[in-house]
């Protein structure tokens, strides 16, 4: 008994100290947040942010007229932010998701300067919902738990593509808040509100919010999966009738945009002809600086994406029910997360959904279980290896190095060389297939866990 007292006493001191040190990240991260964040955005010299597309298409819904027609963007935009946009821009070229039209409504029918700083509230409030609904879906408890919450805050603040998307007005962020406030009332079996919630998510951003709802898909969650697509499509379909029914012209702009942005778009290309390639993270930007040639990096990065993908559709098929219930969904959710992010276009701000497997990790680093102590042991150590991982998200590393070799601070020797375009640049890019690759590991050795 007195050992035991002792032992306890000595862990004191240690779990002060910890908890001090964690303060201080928290604080120095939550500073860096602001900072890089909504700081940023505040202060943008030019009107333009990546909001200015989605609210001005949204704005040329409500008034009925084709969010399509590059001389209607031009009109308006010059109306509401006294800027011009010449119709051969190819930012006046619009194909958005058409439920995203009406899910940003609410901030469309605002002048743009109310639009713009309410704006940012909204994507301050996802933030803030992200970190508190994954807090609670991954079990954390400030009382009981208080140190591992405090990390988990921390981190959150402090991964850089949640402070680009933010300085930059995205909707990421508001995506990925809504994917993992669902994720939270899955987890509590509110099938029809977490459906509801993903479903909105997808008329925003697909490419996210679809592979989240492949997971319940898979594990045959019909009600959430069924209402997840009866969402989308209701969003798609009131955007369709309101523009038939005001007359609007808008299909064939939209097919054109929307071919134009796959052929001639040499802001988001992925090749050499786009100067700032590297702020994409999906597979085909190191394949093209390996292959050189678009045909060959597109099918590569659809064939890893696609095993990657049947990988994790096997390990979640073969997982028992039970896994639900111990509250695991996390892993398997984390994972496809990061799949998503590989074969398809995605940019540095996309990456902020990190924050599900870095949700895991700190989860499972923190769990003690009876009986299971050498699967335990390899589950830290993936979660240890998995944390090391998302380590270039601390900070826009490719961003910085690309500002560098544009103030001609890297030599033309080091730019033109092979391993520059092929790993120093693209490093978050292989980061994530190197954490994709350590969670579906996890996967693997978490399956006897479940049955323990």
């Amino acid at each position: 008994m007195e050992a035991a007292t002792e032992r306890q006493h000595d862990r004191l001191p240690t779990s002060r100290n910890l908890k001090t040190v964690l303060w201080i990240l928290l604080l120095l991260a939550a500073a860096e947040f602001v900072v890089r964040g909504p700081v940023r955005y505040l202060r943008e010299p030019s009107n333009w942010n990546d909001l200015s597309q989605n609210y001005t298409a949204s704005k040329l819904w409500l008034q009925g007229k084709s969010p399509s027609d590059p001389r209607n963007f031009s009109i308006l935009w010059k109306r509401e932010a006294d800027s011009h946009l010449d119709v051969t821009d190819i930012r006046t070229h619009l194909a958005p998701p058409l439920g995203e039209l009406v899910v940003l409504a609410p901030i469309a029918a605002l002048p743009w300067k109310v639009a713009r700083m309410l704006w940012l509230t909204v994507l301050l409030g996802a933030f803030a919902l992200t970190v508190w609904a994954l807090a609670l879906a991954g079990g954390f408890r400030w009382r009981e738990d208080n140190l591992r919450t405090l990390a988990f805050i921390a981190a959150c603040l402090a991964l850089a593509p949640f402070q680009t998307g933010i300085a930059s007005g995205n909707t990421s962020v508001l995506v990925i808040g809504l994917c993992t406030v669902a994720i939270w009332a899955a987890h509590r079996r509110c099938d029809v509100a977490a459906g509801i919630l993903f479903g909105v998510a997808c008329g925003v951003k697909p490419q996210i919010g679809a592979f989240l709802v492949l997971y319940y898909l898979v594990r045959q969650r019909w009600k959430l999966f069924a209402t997840a697509v009866a969402t989308t499509s209701g969003l798609v379909v009131v955007a369709v009738s309101y523009l038939w029914l005001r007359g609007a012209a808008w299909m064939q702009d939209y097919l054109h945009n929307a071919k134009g942005f796959v052929t001639a778009n040499s802001i988001d290309d992925f090749s050499g002809a786009n100067p700032i390639r590297f702020t994409l993270i999906n597979l085909q930007v190191p394949f093209f600086s390996i292959t050189g040639h678009s045909s060959s990096a597109n099918l590569l990065a659809f064939a890893v994406g696609g095993l990657l993908l049947c990988m994790w559709s096997y390990r979640v098929a073969r997982a028992p029910s039970a896994t639900a219930d111990h509250g695991l969904e996390l892993l398997p959710l984390g994972a496809i997360a990061i799949i998503s992010l590989l074969p398809v276009y995605h940019r540095f701000y996309d990456a902020a959904l990190l924050v599900l497997p870095l949700c895991w990790c700190l989860g499972q680093i923190g769990m003690t279980r009876t009986g299971v102590a050498r699967i335990r042991d390899r589950s830290n150590r993936v979660a240890a290896i998995a944390l090391f991982s998302m380590l270039p998200f601390l900070v826009p590393g490719t961003a910085f190095l690309q500002q560098l070799a544009a103030h001609g601070r890297v030599p033309d020797a080091v730019k033109h060389s092979w391993w520059w375009d092929c790993g120093v640049m693209p490093h978050e890019t292989w980061a994530l297939l190197l954490l994709c690759l350590v969670l579906l590991y996890g996967m693997r050795i978490g399956r006897p866990s479940a049955k323990a």
